[in-house]
């Protein structure tokens, strides 16, 4: 992976450097892959049960294409361990699964892919508000 800026914990007790790569999201790959895996199974769970805007759609979609982004420039180093390398590559499936669901979905298209400027990955990627105060209900419930 790149240097990392300086040795700062990405969450208590973890150990593992955040890379300059995710420096604007403040996570380590694994936690960052664990967090993208985990929205990305929200967001599919929103879309099969129908849930999901127009609006909402667009906003995942640019989730998807920002995690992308970024997930490609962590795995573009060759210093990432083979098990982050299966890891970021289970991520990306994820990220294209729930692609092709939004594509699929019922009433609406999702937006094609555009690649932004360096520079403008907004760090709410992966903050936790991700969430609409609906499903994060539903999710606090389950719990």
């Amino acid at each position: 992976m790149g240097k990392p800026s300086e040795h700062r914990p990405c969450i208590p007790r973890c150990k593992l450097p955040v890379p300059a790569e995710l420096a604007s999201v403040g996570l380590c790959v694994y936690h960052f892959t664990w967090s993208v895996e985990e929205a990305c199974a929200e967001m599919h769970r929103q879309v099969a049960l129908r849930k999901a805007t127009v609006e909402r759609r667009v906003e995942m979609a640019t989730y998807v294409r920002e995690c992308a982004l970024l997930l490609a420039r962590v795995s573009s180093n060759l210093c990432v361990s083979d098990d982050l390398k299966r890891r970021i590559l289970c991520t990306f499936l994820s990220l294209m699964n729930l692609r092709e669901n939004l594509e699929h979905a019922p009433g609406g298209h999702a937006p094609e892919l555009t690649v932004p400027g360096p520079g403008l990955f907004p760090t709410s990627a992966v903050a936790p508000n991700w969430l609409n105060l609906e499903s994060d209900a539903i999710v606090r419930s389950e719990v």
